[in-house]
């Protein structure tokens, strides 16, 4: 018995040893961090951006009255900004019985709730102010040190905000006369279609891209409920609608280096969070030993390069292909890769996992088939 223990000593002995010599190994392969790649390098080409004016920049002017997740750069007159239960449900009322329908109902829905209608647009007319002035904002650049998860804007109330805007001009609130009444509808339709395929083109962040999208179906699905009610060349006025929505190589370049540096970012604040006094030893220790900053940025930058660089391609068949030390087909091999900076490829295994070059050029591909069958419609 006391030789069997002896042994089992020995071998745990053994054991611990081993255990010793990989984590001693793992941090002197850890021990410094790499210099930034020519990938890298690149992407960081594709972050420049012009100086423009703060105060003609919409993303400015929203961060001043909507707020964002946190409320960081929210200002006092952004908690004005919200809708009760009962305007909620009657927007969403409305877009069921406006949007892509039959006019008909869009009259039907507007006369039963004409009071309803009436009250939320009075209590929100100052941000219906707002609202207009945002769309007359001549450009839309992202600060990309707001590119966090607690820095997105709160969409949901400024969709709200959109929708009861479009709805206080298709009412004529304002009183216009009735020969111009038209023109203030066009003249909204207009400007807040240039506004949102302004920020469609121009948004660094894919959150604010499919915020983009969201609002282009809601403004072609409305249109196609107005069109039936004027006169056909109505629509053919707003020239934005007479252009394809055509993403080109600008874009991907432009919204793919926007979620490196989410990406960037994001790591920098675990990085800033996990040496604080509050953060245990273990996790400063494995940040320290394990994870390599530059290196992270490079290995994002590579699958970002690569994504630009690919064929634009719909075919659900399209894959990205993912370096092998993201591949489960030999774990043995997945961990001989992973031996420098495992933590960094971990994080970046997870980007692999969603093509959005093929998912953003479907969405481009409803896009334009939603504004081709408008067209259709108003030249029938």
């Amino acid at each position: 018995m006391i030789k069997v223990i002896k042994g089992l000593g020995v071998v745990v002995g053994l054991i611990c040893s081993l255990l010793v010599f990989i984590v001693f190994c793992l941090v002197a392969i850890n021990a410094t961090d790499r210099t930034k790649s020519p990938n890298t390098l690149l992407v960081e080409t594709w972050l420049k951006q012009q100086s423009i004016d703060p105060a003609q920049n919409g993303f400015v002017y929203l961060q001043a009255f909507s707020g964002t997740i946190e409320d960081v750069t929210a200002k006092e007159m952004a908690t004005t900004l919200s809708f009760n239960d009962e305007e909620n449900q009657l927007l969403r009322d409305y877009k069921k019985s406006c949007y892509q329908t039959d006019v008909a109902s869009c009259n039907e829905f507007i006369e039963k709730n004409n009071d309803s209608i009436l009250q939320a647009i009075k209590a929100h007319k100052a941000n219906i102010t707002h609202y207009n002035k945002l769309i007359a904002m001549p450009y839309w650049q992202e600060d990309i040190q707001y590119l966090t998860p607690e820095n997105l804007f709160k969409w949901l109330p400024l969709l709200n905000l959109r929708a009861i805007s479009e709805l206080s001009v298709l009412i004529n609130f304002d009183g216009a006369p009735k020969l111009n009444a038209n023109e203030v509808l066009l003249t909204f339709l207009t400007t807040d279609a240039q506004f949102w395929n302004m920020v469609y083109h121009s948004s660094r962040s894919i959150v604010n891209h499919m915020i983009a999208v969201s609002v282009i179906k809601s403004q072609l699905n409305f249109a196609s409920t107005v069109a039936k009610t004027l006169d056909s060349a109505f629509i053919n006025k707003v020239t934005t609608w007479q252009t394809p929505f055509e993403l080109t190589n600008n874009d991907f370049e432009r919204v793919f280096s926007g979620e490196w540096q989410f990406a960037h970012n994001v790591r920098e604040q675990m990085l800033i969070e996990v040496q604080s006094d509050e953060a245990a030893f273990y996790e400063k220790w494995l940040a320290d030993a394990l994870y390599k900053p530059t290196d992270s940025d490079n290995l994002m930058a590579e699958y970002i390069v690569s994504l630009v660089k690919e064929p634009v391609s719909t075919s659900s068949a399209h894959t990205v292909i993912k370096p092998d030390y993201c591949s489960l087909d030999n774990y043995i091999k997945q961990l001989w890769m992973s031996r420098y900076n495992p933590i960094g490829k971990l994080f970046n295994c997870t980007v692999y996992e969603t093509d959005y070059k093929q998912r953003l050029t479907n969405i481009n591909t409803e896009l334009e088939q939603l504004r081709a069958n408008l067209l259709t419609e108003t030249s029938s």
